[in-house]
């Protein structure tokens, strides 16, 4: 008796196999994506819903997610990427003359114009088309074919329930589809491969071509802006930054999901607007120019305690007030509008700008600016939040009026003047004091230009207690800081709190990032043995 077992050929396996065919698709432009040749579809479609995002829904990813939250999205995009084949071939009817051609054309149209969107053309719009279409032709007509089998497969079917089957043609029906069941199942191995490496390569480390070359080899060594540390008494506790941030661990918020790469040779900054006179600076430019190195700590709006988003570089450049004055500054300037590669902007005023400590910054801990990182220019301005410290800057205006960038357009603050802070970094859990008795507790305490000039720390709702601030630190860079203290066993509450260089002391009142930064004291629990 013949075997009546069946595989399903409805619309179940109509999507799956569509869905085989996106993978494919969108694996070989992983892969071509990775060797550097092609733009990649589906993150230009991440992209997209990024810049599309309201900023409460921004805000909340990345105070979810905090440095997984772009690897979701780039998952995200991949995903929806995916699901849009099975989608458009159920759509367009596996009935209809060669729907798997159809699909791949929908696709290559929509891939092209967020390739396009997203300034990944790079001028060759042939090669973009070569690249993108060649993928998805491929994936269309391995579609065509595995539809066609899976038509072959409901003939057979049909012929055994009228019982006018005939034994050797249906053998070799289900022999041909099984073939390209097996080609299918590889295809989708390939591209889900491919796929995975192509999101472990953006989310993971810079290449050491991303990673920025040694200043040395291309400026003259600057002279630093602040003195040589001198070597103190002052032992962090383990758990406490080390003064300096390596370049790969620096945080990084962007609204791309990919960093512009930009070729230095090609790349210049215009000042325009209300100046005297239009200046263009090259690279070479920049580079001639008298520069300063100087220790900063740059702060994300987004920070909340214990999120990573704070960090310390020495930072090489230029002052942007010497710029400035070679354009010659218009009257009634209020605001600079800075304009950074892939569509950001954000906007500063003057006085920040004349700043002698703001950089048109190319280099950072020795390096190049890393291509992360802004490379190969970005602002450094004291003071600010990131929002207001542009990567990738290529153009510089000058304007008389109020300016409302990406993040001010999704509510957040245009004034991005860096709350204090204080954070606990160590210890957390359960702790055991050493044989001297002491538990040893630190962190870090920040304020941008203005200082810290005391750190206190209080045990449960005791008195506070001033804390050890680490002797050498230059206003611009966070303060670390120590205390050493003798509990009993139990179980405590430690917090901790800061004052400015000003003398102001932080916000006790806890409120939310968004949309002025993060206010309150960190509270840990402790217990101790």
């Amino acid at each position: 008796m013949r075997d009546q077992r069946r595989l399903p050929t409805g619309s179940t396996a109509v999507a799956f196999t569509a869905a085989a065919a996106g993978i494919l698709v969108a694996g070989l432009w992983a892969g071509l994506a990775q060797l550097g040749l092609a733009t990649y579809p589906p993150f230009d479609l991440a992209d997209l819903l990024i810049r599309a995002s309201p900023g409460g829904l921004a805000t909340w990813a990345i105070e979810t997610f905090g440095h997984t939250a772009k690897r979701l999205l780039l998952a995200g995009g991949v995903l929806l990427w995916v699901a849009a084949w099975p989608a458009l071939t159920l759509a367009v009817g596996r009935d209809r003359e060669r729907p798997g051609m159809i699909t791949a054309a929908i696709s290559f149209a929509a891939g092209f114009g967020l390739a396009w969107w997203d300034g990944a053309q790079g001028g060759q719009l042939a090669w973009l088309v070569i690249t993108l279409g060649l993928p998805a032709a491929l994936g269309g007509l391995l579609l065509d074919r595995w539809l066609a089998g899976l038509k072959a497969l409901d003939a057979e079917r049909a012929r055994e329930a009228s019982d006018h089957w005939i034994d050797q043609p249906g053998d070799y029906g289900r022999r041909e589809l099984l073939g390209r069941i097996a080609l299918l199942t590889l295809g989708l191995g390939l591209g889900g491969v491919a796929i995975g490496r192509a999101l472990s390569w953006l989310s993971g480390p810079e290449t050491p071509t991303e990673a920025g070359e040694p200043l040395a080899a291309v400026a003259a060594s600057p002279e630093p802006s602040v003195a040589t540390p001198a070597t103190s008494g002052f032992i962090a506790p383990d758990g406490v930054p080390p003064r300096y941030t390596d370049n790969a661990a620096f945080y990084r918020v962007d609204i791309s999901t990919r960093a512009p790469n930009i070729n230095q040779d090609s790349w210049s900054l215009t000042i325009a607007g209300q100046v005297d006179r239009e200046v263009v600076l090259a690279w070479q430019d920049l580079l001639a120019m008298p520069a300063v190195t100087q220790d900063g700590t740059l702060m994300c709006i987004s920070f909340t305690y214990d999120s990573g988003l704070i960090s310390t570089t020495h930072w090489t450049g230029v002052p942007l007030r010497d710029v400035l004055q070679r354009a010659g500054i218009g009257d009634g300037v209020a605001r600079l509008v800075c304009h950074g590669a892939g569509g950001y902007s954000d906007s500063i005023p003057l006085a920040k700008a004349l700043d002698p400590r703001t950089l048109l910054a190319y280099g950072m801990d020795g390096t190049t600016l890393p291509r992360n990182h802004g490379f190969p220019c970005r602002l450094y301005i004291p003071d600010l939040y990131g929002e207001k410290n542009v990567k990738w800057l290529e153009r510089i205006e000058l304007i008389d009026a109020d300016y409302r960038g990406y993040w001010q357009e999704r509510g957040w603050t245009n004034d991005a003047t860096i709350q204090i802070i204080s954070t606990i970094e160590t210890p957390r859990g359960t702790v055991t004091p050493g044989a001297d008795g002491i538990v040893p507790l630190g962190g870090i305490a920040f304020a941008g230009s203005r200082g810290i000039q005391l750190v206190e720390v209080r045990i449960d709702d005791g008195p506070w207690q001033p804390a050890e601030i680490e002797p050498y630190q230059p206003e611009l860079v966070w303060q670390r800081w120590r205390y050493d203290w003798r509990p009993a066993a139990g179980r405590y509450r430690v917090t901790a709190r800061a004052t400015d260089g000003t003398g102001a002391l932080q916000i006790a009142a806890e409120t939310d990032p968004h949309p002025d930064g993060m206010t309150g004291y960190q509270t840990v629990r402790l217990e101790v043995a």
